[in-house]
């Protein structure tokens, strides 16, 4: 246990030479597309649930990194040795209907808040360093009313259009939590019904200006749909210490697909085909 638990700092602490040593560099090629890129529209994808409900959308990745040695893969290595949950998933977007057009927060850049589109890798450089035939997502939807659907949506579009900031240091602090979390806590008060946090959750009107992928999703949360609020504030959880995978646990959320990258579309419609969403409440399938 002590040998893991050694080794489990070494490789952390190798990661964060190695994060601050490449953290300025840029990925480049003449495939990227610097430009915006064109939204990917499909309709029976684009109007989901009725007047008075909505669905937010968070898509969860497993990254296959085309380059073993890079430094994301380093990244999500760890996430991964560290992460205490069942599935590992190492980065979550959030979006508003399931076309391909997730808000995520990858790597700094241009614009650190950017569109992801898994069956378009070559508008974001995160997603171009990866395998889009190996690379898995999953789909899940958290069901809202009318007024928290446009507020999340909102607020994603306020961040967006400011150009907020990717925090290296916000993966420091995490990174040292979860190695508390997993080797210092007591197994049965791992998980976030249990776990505690330490610190408040987002005050309203508060504005911050950095985030990793998860604290984003989080706060645009926390900021528009009451369950959350009340989930975070009850338990005192911590935006900014949430993992990715730490994100299938919170109220009323369901897992609706999952598939590879260049699959996402394909599988989208089968599951819209499948499941009457335009008629009543998303219900996790079966399988």
């Amino acid at each position: 246990y002590s040998k893991i638990m050694k080794k489990g700092l070494f490789n952390y602490l190798v990661f964060l030479y190695l994060l601050f040593l490449f953290s300025s560099c840029r990925t480049t090629s003449s495939l990227l597309q610097d430009e915006e890129p064109t939204l990917l529209w499909e309709e029976e994808l684009s109007d989901l649930g009725t007047e008075d409900e909505k669905y937010i959308f968070l898509r969860f990745h497993i990254p296959s990194y085309n380059n073993p040695l890079c430094i994301e893969n380093t990244l999500k290595n760890l996430i991964q040795f560290v992460d205490i949950n069942p599935t590992k998933y190492s980065h979550v977007s959030i979006g508003f209907d399931l076309n391909d057009n997730f808000l995520g927060l990858t790597t700094a850049g241009k614009r650190d808040l950017k569109i992801e589109q898994c069956t378009n890798i070559y508008t974001n450089a995160y997603m171009y360093k990866c395998n889009p035939e190996k690379s898995i997502q999953t789909t899940y939807a958290i069901k809202v009313n009318d007024y928290e659907y446009n507020r999340a949506k909102g607020i994603a579009q306020y961040f967006y259009n400011e150009e907020i900031d990717y925090s290296i240091g916000k993966n420091i602090s995490i990174g040292f939590f979860e190695l508390k979390r997993k080797f210092f806590t007591a197994k049965k008060n791992r998980d976030l019904n249990h776990v505690f946090l330490k610190t408040k959750y987002v005050e309203e009107n508060e504005i911050q200006e950095d985030f990793m992928c998860s604290s984003f999703v989080s706060y645009v949360l926390i900021n528009s749909v009451e369950k959350i609020r009340l989930f975070f504030e009850q338990r005192n959880l911590n935006y900014n210490l949430i993992m990715p995978s730490d994100l299938v646990c919170i109220p009323d959320i369901k897992k609706l697909f999952s598939s590879t990258w260049n699959d996402y579309i394909v599988s989208a419609k089968a599951f819209v085909a499948e499941n009457s969403v335009h008629e009543e409440e998303i219900t996790e399938p079966e399988f």
